[in-house]
Formats: structure tokens, sequence, C-alpha cells
């Protein structure tokens, strides 16, 4: 484990503790949830956090002293622990964080670390101080993740000092009031200066500064929103883009066409000085559009990026007409209004979500409604934990994680025990109260979702291929179960078929990846128009991507309820034929698949080798499933487990802490799931995994957090907290029940 990793790792010793910054008392915190799985925390008063308990998931987050730790009988370094004790232990760890009221398993879905800057921004724009509490915290989450060597912060909260990350938080910083002599700030200052200044920040950096004044738009790449008038039927037309780079880039484009900026204050005033490696005032902004940190530039601009740029520049600057100026700018307030319309103001996501808010506060005001709703929402993915209060990746993980929880618990043998019954029961209510009723509004280009499960909530309102068919199959177990036959009517047949209808109206059956899954819609334009990719941090953002992980999942829903339903039967069975199809292309030469959300080549293996198994292939019969696990294999290490990094994701090959800094829990349970499921002849490889999950579990039964588990658009690593309880639960189960001659 390298500096940075076991630095923000460590329980006992904070960096925010050692600087002696003022922090809350984590007694008067409580995570408020309702029935669709909202999560948004509050600071109690002394005397009513006497009154309201603390729930054990917010105990043991925060780490309260009478949070329940689990005494088990028979527990990790006892002799006679078995692979049973472990599974058992690490259930019933795991069933005291689920918020009983939702049914949700809540999480602080935390690493990018450039979100919070939306909430703070929006704050000290619109005049509202944010509260003390919440500022407190928000101090200590960015102290506590500066870089330990440097002081800086990267895209995420393991990797290396950019300017995007170090500027941001900096600005953060001296915006929630803590001085420009504090030693977090001198010490990321010079690292800023040292890396250029904020001049080299890539585009969404760019334009947080002019929001915020500390930029000029004259220096920031056009997104025009003049696109949103092109027919339809232009590749280019943003409708067709994937749904995160049109949800921000609509904002954006107001934003940038209005060239809004807030009044500049003495604060702004300062920060200006200390954000530049030269003059404010001598800085020619024009000329530094394309200037980005080379540490920060994940994926360069195109030759056609570039020219295209410089045409609009010329146009929106001598060209454009004042009535293309009000038709664009009156076109992408309507398509904003429609947003924030189909998701109740929460959006798709945080940055989308504080862009928007951001218009809505300039076009209706502080004190309209429509802002105050806002407002309400800001605090649905502000989320608190032991390091502080961060902005997360979303508003939570909540079907996700429910879907998983009810399939898993059914795989390893507990579902059904009397102990984990109402644990069951409540995730699939959850399942069922989160499947989507309603249709978007008209002209909004969204595709039709009734039916569909989104990856939060209802609330949030898209739909996801793999959220959508997990959740089929979770509660297709569940109504198959006897021993829930209770519950059966909380979701009818007819529900289920709407479910499957919008999963194979995400399949790709055009010109675009044939068979495949992508995320939240079909493939709408060629992968070609990743050319006019403005971000500079992110890759494969411009449209939807085939991505193995997805078609897998949906392989997994489709075939479980083709098992069990004559609904559509030969179509379904058809679309399983071509996903597999897929499946099988997208293998590499050397086994492996690549992952595009979770860490990497070993999460995609294990997805694609459980989807071969659904249709009868394993190592014996089927060459595909052969190289996977060869691939697998060759990569345990010493220790019995493996151990992927990030890395991988960002590169494209395979590459691990190494044996030295020792294996990962979440990704052995990966590889031992794989392997398991494929039917892997050599068992004692499966038993060295089995063994290193079981070392690795606490007494209580916990496992500890130990690297990040998820990835987005390659460049980003992203906490998935509830990952290392599930899949350990899921891959000793499996070995219990398959591979019984050893315990």
């Amino acid at each position: 484990m390298d500096i940075f990793q076991a630095a923000i790792t460590d329980k006992d010793i904070l960096y925010s503790d050692e600087l002696k910054l003022p922090k809350t008392d984590p007694r008067r915190w409580r995570l408020i949830t309702d029935k669709l799985g909202r999560e948004s925390w509050e600071y109690l008063s002394e005397e009513d956090s006497k009154k309201i308990p603390q729930s054990t998931f917010v105990k043991w987050l925060l780490q309260i002293p009478d949070f329940p730790t689990p005494k088990p009988k028979i527990k990790q370094g006892d002799k006679n622990f078995t692979t049973h004790d472990a599974l058992l232990n690490g259930a019933n760890f795991f069933k005291l964080l689920q918020d009983p009221e939702s049914g949700i398993f809540p999480c602080q879905y935390k690493g990018p670390m450039f979100l919070t800057i939306g909430y703070v921004a929006v704050q000290y724009i619109a005049g509202i101080k944010i509260p003390e509490h919440e500022r407190l915290e928000i101090i200590r989450y960015i102290v506590n993740t500066a870089h330990p060597v440097d002081g800086g912060w990267g895209l995420h909260s393991v990797d290396k000092s950019t300017v995007f990350g170090t500027v941001l938080n900096y600005v953060i910083l001296r915006l929630l009031g803590l001085p420009k002599t504090h030693p977090v700030c001198v010490k990321a200052r010079k690292t800023l200066i040292r890396l250029g200044g904020a001049i080299g920040s890539p585009h969404w950096g760019k334009i947080w500064l002019s929001v915020l004044n500390l930029y000029k738009w004259e220096g920031v790449n056009p997104a025009p929103p003049e696109t949103w008038l092109l027919p339809y039927s232009l590749p280019i037309h943003p409708g067709r883009w994937w749904v995160h780079t049109r949800g921000v880039y609509l904002p954006v484009s107001y934003l940038g066409l209005t060239k809004f900026a807030c009044p500049p204050t003495p604060l702004i005033e300062e920060i200006r000085k200390e954000i530049y490696a030269t003059e404010y005032d001598t800085i020619d902004f024009s000329k530094h559009r394309n200037t980005v940190c080379g540490v920060d530039l994940y994926y360069p601009h195109s030759k056609i990026l570039d020219v295209a740029n410089n045409i609009l520049v010329f146009y929106e600057k001598w060209i454009r007409p004042n009535f293309i100026y009000n038709k664009s700018k009156e076109k992408v307030l309507d398509l904003i209004e429609k947003e924030i319309a189909n998701t109740d103001y929460l959006c798709i996501a945080p940055v989308n979500q504080a862009f928007c808010s951001l218009v809505i506060l300039v076009e209706k005001g502080v004190n309209s409604k429509e802002f105050e709703r806002c407002q309400y929402r800001f605090k649905d993915a502000l989320f608190h934990g032991p390091q502080g209060m961060t902005v997360m990746g979303t508003n939570g993980v909540q079907t996700w994680d429910c879907a998983f929880a009810v399939q898993y618990f059914f795989m390893a043998g507990l579902a059904e025990r009397p102990e984990f019954k109402d644990l069951i029961i409540r995730s699939y209510k959850f399942l069922c109260r989160s499947q989507f009723d309603t249709e978007c509004v008209p002209g909004s280009f969204r595709d039709k979702r009734i039916g569909g499960w989104g990856f939060s909530t209802k609330t949030q309102g898209y739909t996801v291929s793999d959220c959508t068919a997990e959740s089929i199959k979770a509660i297709i177990m569940v109504r198959n179960s006897p021993a829930f036959k209770e519950v059966h009517d909380e979701i009818s047949d007819e529900r289920l078929y709407q479910g499957i209808e919008i999963l194979m109206s995400l399949q790709n059956l055009g010109k675009f990846e044939y068979g495949s899954f992508a995320t939240y819609e079909k493939i709408k334009a060629p992968l070609s128009m990743e050319l006019l990719n403005p971000a500079e941090v992110f890759c494969n953002i411009m449209v939807e991507y085939p991505y193995v992980e997805c078609t897998d999942s949906s392989v997994l829903g489709l075939t479980y309820f083709h098992k069990h339903y004559d609904y559509k039967y030969d179509e379904i069975g058809k679309r399983i034929r071509l996903a597999i199809d897929y499946i099988k292309r997208a293998q590499n030469n050397d086994g492996s698949w690549y992952g595009s959300w979770g860490i990497c080549f070993t999460y995609a293996s294990m997805f694609a080798l459980e989807a071969l198994e659904t249709i009868g292939e394993d190592y014996n019969n089927s060459e595909t499933v052969k190289k996977g696990c060869d691939f697998i294999v060759s990569k345990q290490n010493k220790d019995g487990g493996w151990s992927e990094t990030m890395k991988s994701s960002e590169i494209h090959y395979y590459v691990d802490s190494g044996d030295l800094e020792g294996s990962y829990v979440v990704q052995t349970s990966w590889s031992v799931i794989g392997l398991i499921l494929a039917n892997y002849p050599d068992k004692d490889v499966v038993y060295r995994g089995i063994e290193y999950i079981k070392s690795q579990q606490l007494p209580s039964g916990e496992w500890e957090f130990q690297n990040v588990e998820g990835v987005f658009n390659h460049s980003c690593g992203i906490e998935y907290p509830s990952y290392r309880f599930l899949f350990p639960i899921k891959a000793l189960g499996l070995y219990r029940t398959r591979y019984c001659q050893k315990p």
C-alpha cells in the first residue's frame, strides 16, 4: 500500500486532527431517509440528539463507541474458523448497515474531487451562508484527502495532484473561510503554482472559475447552445450524446452564452492573486483556451475539435445574430426545465445539478420556489463520513446495492434463514417501489422509462440497463421463494414484463456494436463523435458506448427471466444469443475483458464468466471461458489473492499492487466468483483465494476498506463501500455450496 493510500485509510489519525481543525460532534449527526431512498444528513441540537437515536449504520460510519459490534462465537483467528463462519459473520455485520425504514444500504459513494465545488460555488454566488456544521465538515474532507506529500488534490481522492483538483479544492477552502496563510492553503498553493497555476485547468475547471469571476469566459472553449437547434437526424445533435455529457453541457451552454460571472468580491479579488503564476490582470485569457497542464491531460483535443472551436469562437464574437442568441437561449432554458421536471430538481448527477441550479438562480432569483427546490435537492448527494462531508458521485447507489444484496444472499444460501428474512424483504420492497411508473416530459430527448430501474432512486429518473436487469433478477428470486410468499404480490408479472421490454429496448440492434448493451440508452451516434470530446480529463463521454459489464448484467437478467417465464420466450432467447456473441467478441486476446465501471479486467472478467455460465458454458466446454479463467489465474498473488489497481483503467493494461503490498478482498472475491462459476478445475487456486478473504475479516465480521473499487470514464476512481461486504459474501457462499469438501 503506497503512502497516499495508507494516509487516507488510517482510521486513527486524520490530517485534520493533526492540524487541530475544528469538527462537529459525531453523536449529533442523523441520516434521514424516506421510502424512495432519499438520503440527507441533519445535525441535531444537543437536546434533540438525546431524544432521537442514531442508526447502527451511522454509528458504524462515524465510529461511535456504542456501535453494537458483533461478537461471533467463532471468528477469524480461531482454529476451527470455517468458510461458513466467515460467511455468517460477514452477513450478520452487513445486516447492521441496512436502513430499516427504506431497506437501502446507505454509503458514502465518494472519490471524485470535482463535485463539491458545485454546491459551494452556487451558495457563494447566491449569497447563502453554508451551515456551520456543513462548512466545518466539508473543510475536513478536503483537508483529509489532500496529497500527503505535496498537499494538492487530483481528479479523484487517490490520484496524483492535478491543476483541476488542486485549484477547485483550494477555491472551496478559501470560499469556506480557511485563510490563505493556513498551512493547508500554503502547501496546496505551492503545488498549484508549481503545476503552472489555474491557467492550466481543464475545461470544466475553467467553467467553474469563470462563473466565480476567477477566470474569463474568453479563455473557455465554447459549448454552443445552437447545437440544440440542429435537426435531430444529425449525429452531432446533443440529444444523441451520452446522457451525462448532454446533461452537463446543456446548462453550461447557457452560462457560456450569457457569459455569466458573479460580481467580484474582496475575497474573489484575493483568490485571483493566489491561484495564478502571474498577475491576474496581465493574463490574456483568450490565448489559454487550450492550455491544460500535462498532468491533467488524459484525453487531448483532436485537430478536428481545435478547428471547430476556432470557428465557433469567431462565430460567437463576430457573426451570431441576436435572434439566434435568443432562440438558442430559450431552447436550452426549456430543456433545463424539462430536466428538473423529470427528476424533481435532482438532475442526473451533481455536476449538471449544480450548473442547472445556477441557471435557475440567474433566471428565477434566489427567493424563487424553483431555486428553493434546488437547495433542497443539493442535500441528496451531500454525504457525511469519518473524513468529513463531500458531494457524492450521484445521490447514492441504492438500487444497485439492494439488487446485489438480495441476489447474493440467495446465491450464498442465506436469504431464507430467519435472521436475514427482514433484510431481504426490506430490499425487495425498495426495489418494487423504485421501478419507474411515469414517462418523461415530451420533448426531453429521453427514451421511454416506465418499467425500468435506475442506479440510485426512482426520483433520479434515469433508466440504466444493468440496474434494470439486476433488479428484475433479484425480484424474481424473492417471488420464487415460498419463504417470502407474503410479499410476492408487491409487484405483478405485468410490471416485470414492462421491465423486460425496457431492457430489450436498450440492446443495440442497429449499426452500432450489434448485440451489446450500453448504460442509459442505445448508442445513437457513431463512436467517432469522441473526436469532439471537450472535457480533456475523461475518455468515451460523447456518446453511449458498448460495455461488457452492462451486457453481462443484461444477460443475467434476461436468462433468469427466460428460465422462469414464457413471456416472449423466443425473442428473449434470440436477444440472449446476440448479447453472448458480443461478449465473446469483446474478449481480448489474452482472455481478459476490459471493465469500464469497476477495476478493471478483474471486474469485467467476473461478470463475463457469470453471463457465460448462465448459458451452460464453463472451463470444460468453452474456449472463451478457458481463456478467461487462465487470464485470472495468471494474476494470482503469492498470498492467494488478487490486487488489480486503478492504473489498469487508465492505461488499459493489467497493473496490480504487487506481492509486497498485498492483495485486496474485493478483487479477490471477483476472481474467485468468476472461477467458481466457470467450474475451474484446479480448486486449490480457488481455495487460496477463499483463505485470503477469510484472513482479512475482522473478528466482528467486518472487512475494512483497502482500495478504490470503481471507476468511470477510464480516469476517475470512485468507492463502492458495500462491495467489500457483498462480493465476499457471494464468493464465500458459492464456495461453501459448490466446494464443500474443504471448509
